[in-house]
């Protein structure tokens, strides 16, 4: 039965349109888990949820940077140093 389902969804995949499908749905899926659990530290360090704006930069940081930069932000900095960290221009590593 497993074998079956992962030949279906390797057909599935190869399929210009569902593939794309499927591929943007995974994007969004780590997006997703992304803001969730950077939100959610970020909540801790700064006392409040993030903005929707800082959670668009923390997406575009964990991107820009790699989620060790990111990681290591988020367990160094509090607070007002978190805030201003995640409004400055990302620097690729």
């Amino acid at each position: 039965m497993t074998m079956v389902e992962d030949m279906e969804e390797g057909l599935l995949r190869r399929t210009p349109i569902i593939g794309e499908m499927i591929l943007e749905a995974e994007q969004k899926g780590r997006e997703a888990a992304i803001t969730e659990l950077l939100g959610r530290l970020f909540a801790r360090r700064v006392g409040r949820r993030p903005t929707s704006e800082e959670e668009r930069a923390i997406v575009e940081r964990a991107r820009a940077l790699g989620p060790g930069e990111v990681d290591d932000a988020w367990l160094d900095l509090e607070g007002d140093a978190l805030i201003r960290w995640l409004a400055e221009p990302a620097r690729r590593s």
